[in-house]
C-alpha cells in the first residue's frame, strides 16, 4: 500500500490550516489565549483563506488524470444506492463490508460536502470583512450581515463535523491505509504473508 507525498502532505497541510481557522474563528467570537486581540485574530483568520482554497484546489488537480475525481467526489446517481449497505456496516448491523473501491461512498460522500460548503464559508466570510462597494452585492446573497454570520457558523460546524467523521472512518478503517498515510508505504500483511508461502 502506497500513499503518495503529494496526498500525505495535503492531508497535514489541511488539518493544520483547518485546526488553524477553528482556533481563529473561535477567537473572533470568544476572547481565548493565543491572539492579542480582535484584529490579529481576524486577520489570521481571512489570510488563511487563499491558503485554504488553494489547497482545495491543489487536491482536486492530483484528482483528475484518469478522472481520478470520479473516485473522490459522490458524482454518480447510482452511486447513492451504496450509502445505506455502508452505514449498515458502519453500524456495526452486518459484519462483512460491501465490496470496497478506493474510498467508499460515505467516504467520498464526505468530501464531496467539504467541497461544497467551501464556497458558503468562502462568500459569507467576505461579507463579514465588510467588503468593498464593488463587492457590496455580496451582501444581498444572504439579506443581511447577520445571516451571513449564522450560515458562516453552520457551514463552519457541518466542516468540522465532516472532518471528525472522516478522521474516524479513518481511525477504525484499514490500519495498513492509515500507516501508509504517515509512512508513506506499507506492505501488506496478506501479501507479504503470500510471498513467504
Amino acid at each position: 500500500m502506497r500513499q503518495p507525498l503529494a496526498i500525505r502532505l495535503f492531508h497535514f497541510l489541511f488539518l493544520s490550516v483547518i485546526a488553524l481557522k477553528l482556533w481563529s474563528g473561535f477567537a473572533i467570537s470568544f476572547p481565548l489565549a493565543g491572539f492579542p486581540n480582535l484584529y490579529s485574530a481576524r486577520l489570521a483568520h481571512a489570510l488563511l483563506t487563499p491558503l485554504l482554497a488553494a489547497l482545495l484546489i491543489f487536491r482536486l488537480y492530483l484528482a483528475f488524470p484518469e478522472r481520478g475525481w470520479r473516485e473522490l467526489l459522490v458524482c454518480r446517481r447510482h452511486e447513492l444506492r451504496e450509502i445505506g449497505p455502508w452505514l449498515r456496516y458502519y453500524f456495526f448491523l452486518v459484519g462483512k463490508p460491501p465490496q470496497p473501491h478506493k474510498y467508499t461512498v460515505v467516504q467520498r460522500l464526505l468530501f464531496t460536502g467539504i467541497f461544497f460548503t467551501m464556497p458558503f464559508l468562502f462568500v459569507s466570510g467576505v461579507v463579514l470583512l465588510r467588503p468593498p462597494p464593488q463587492l457590496a452585492g455580496l451582501t444581498l446573497l444572504f439579506g443581511s450581515p447577520g445571516a451571513a454570520r449564522l450560515i458562516h457558523y453552520l457551514a463552519a460546524v457541518l466542516l468540522a463535523a465532516v472532518i471528525a467523521v472522516h478522521i474516524y472512518l479513518a481511525l477504525t478503517g484499514s490500519a495498513v491505509k492509515l500507516k501508509a498515510m504517515f509512512g508513506g508505504t506499507v506492505k501488506h500483511p496478506l501479501t507479504t504473508r503470500k510471498k513467504r508461502l
